[in-house]
């Protein structure tokens, strides 16, 4: 390995030894990276802040961290669009983990927004790229992640195998504890923003009254509008969800005049701190979001 791209960490024992430069495109994959990694080196997180990752720009900074890492870890093509020429042209040489094809991962179809069937045409994005919200996903990613870095790095491998040992442990207590508290507090009727929960809604037995538009970047017309907040009347929904990516006026016109309260939900933790603890952060957060919400005349 060069000297570009290289961490040197020093150990308790007084042993220098070095790290791959790994690069990770947004919050919940830079956890699980960051989870797995742990003691050993840190990963450079590309997507901060409320940026969306349908349609980020990079910084040169951020290109230039691309140009150096040995390791790019991303969900895929099919989600972070604007990395792919970005790796085709600075990081050609750098191991690029698309973890949404890791062993383990299951993929759901793209959801028609009103029916929440699977679309029958679907060529461009045939599968719901949103597959760090399954926590059973995240252990696959797990998986990938420490077997791609005990390949790269075999002095640390046994650092990189406790870790994602202690990561699944984790995960599936998080798993637990999510089901627990959706049985005793079940969520009223919700209404989300775009489709970006549905790994979260399949594992724990949850559905939205109706999904705002499949398309964030694209508003819908007054047409769809007018429906929707018939939606929000007959379902009796709660609360309709924005997102921290994406302006909150449309969920205020839909939610005036009636019961629902406009509120957030955040799949992405754009607000939260970065780090190994970010993605059970995001996990609670849905969690209280999601159980927390209450239509105005229910005080």
């Amino acid at each position: 390995m060069g000297i570009i791209g290289t961490i040197f960490i020093v150990l308790q024992s007084g042993q220098a030894m070095c790290a791959p430069a790994v690069t990770a495109s947004i919050k919940p994959v830079h956890s699980l990276v960051a989870g797995v990694m742990a003691g050993i080196g840190t990963p450079r997180l590309l997507v901060t802040g409320a940026a969306s990752e349908h349609d980020y720009a990079l910084r040169p900074s951020q290109a230039k961290a691309l140009s150096q890492a040995d390791l790019i870890f991303w969900v895929g093509p099919q989600l972070e669009t604007f990395l792919i020429r970005p790796l085709a042209s600075l990081a050609p040489s750098a191991g690029q983990i698309a973890l949404s094809s890791s062993a383990g991962v299951r993929l759901l179809p793209v959801r028609n927004a009103d029916t929440l069937q699977a679309l029958p045409d679907a060529a461009e994005n045939p599968q719901d790229m949103h597959i760090w919200l399954d926590p059973d996903n995240a252990m696959a990613m797990v998986r990938a992640i420490a077997q791609t870095l005990q390949a790269r790095d075999p002095a640390n491998a046994a650092a990189y195998v406790k870790n994602a040992t202690a990561l699944e442990v984790r995960l599936l207590a998080s798993k637990n504890l999510i089901r627990a508290r959706l049985a005793a507090s079940p969520p009223p009727p919700y209404m989300v923003f775009h489709d970006a929960y549905q790994y979260f809604e399949a594992r724990f037995g949850l559905r939205p009254a109706a999904i705002i538009s499949l398309d964030p970047e694209h508003p819908p017309g007054a047409g769809r509008v007018q429906a929707l907040r018939k939606r929000i009347i007959d379902a009796k929904v709660a609360c309709v969800f924005a997102e921290p990516q994406f302006s909150p006026r449309l969920v205020h016109t839909l939610t005036e005049g009636t019961s629902a309260q406009a509120a957030a939900l955040d799949p992405l933790g754009a607000e939260l701190p970065e780090g190994g603890d970010m993605y059970f952060f995001l996990l609670d957060q849905l969690v209280n979001a999601l159980t927390g919400c209450k239509a105005e005349n229910q005080g």
